[in-house]
């Protein structure tokens, strides 16, 4: 992994808990975080798969299912509000 994908991955990770700590708070705005960081992630784990990777397709599958997640909690917390 270059030294840019490095940086980026821990900047998608810090995004993530970000994520985490704002649904603590009860507040919406953490799906939005979690869609960015999990879309992000995707493209991350897609391209170390492209570049032969192990393991890469599980967490391309997981990124889009949490991306997914996501996007159905921010739908539902609307309907709330």
């Amino acid at each position: 992994m270059t030294m840019t994908m490095t940086i980026l991955s821990w900047l998608v990770t810090a995004a993530a808990i970000v994520g985490v700590l704002l649904n603590n708070a009860k507040r919406r705005a953490c799906f939005l975080v979690w869609m960015g960081s999990n879309a992000a992630s995707a493209i991350i784990h897609a391209a170390a798969w492209t570049h032969g990777a192990d393991g890469m397709a599980a967490m391309v599958a997981r990124d889009m299912v949490f991306l997914a997640l996501a996007v159905a909690g921010w739908v539902q917390w609307r309907r709330k509000a």
